[in-house]
């Protein structure tokens, strides 16, 4: 799973150069700040041997995150910054979801 979390924090960095909206700062940064986290928890997790996925905490808020800040942040208008972060953090929350249920469902 970490390939698939460090393909998005790619296309997220990628995004607002090929998306054309690195023209807006808070875009461009929130595209920055949430590809460059999960590209570096997704090493984290490629190299980690402990088995308590605290990567997927980081890599789910991050998710989280990439969903709410186009509102909170205000650049919501821009659609093409919008529907990339979204994209991207839905798929990165059920890709945490999905790695920390099964290793739930392991435990016990």
């Amino acid at each position: 799973m970490y390939l698939l979390t460090g393909f998005l924090g790619l296309v997220a960095i990628v995004a607002p150069y090929l998306f054309n909206y690195s023209f807006d700062a808070v875009a461009l940064w929130t595209s920055l700040i949430v590809g460059g986290v999960l590209i570096v928890s997704s090493i984290f997790e490629g190299l980690a041997a402990d088995r308590e996925r605290w990567e997927y905490w980081v890599m789910g808020l991050t998710g989280l995150s990439a969903v709410f800040a186009p509102f909170v942040l205000g650049f919501s208008t821009l659609t093409s910054a919008l529907w990339t972060l979204v994209i991207i953090g839905v798929v990165t929350i059920l890709t945490a979801w999905t790695k920390l249920y099964s290793r739930r469902a392991q435990v016990r």
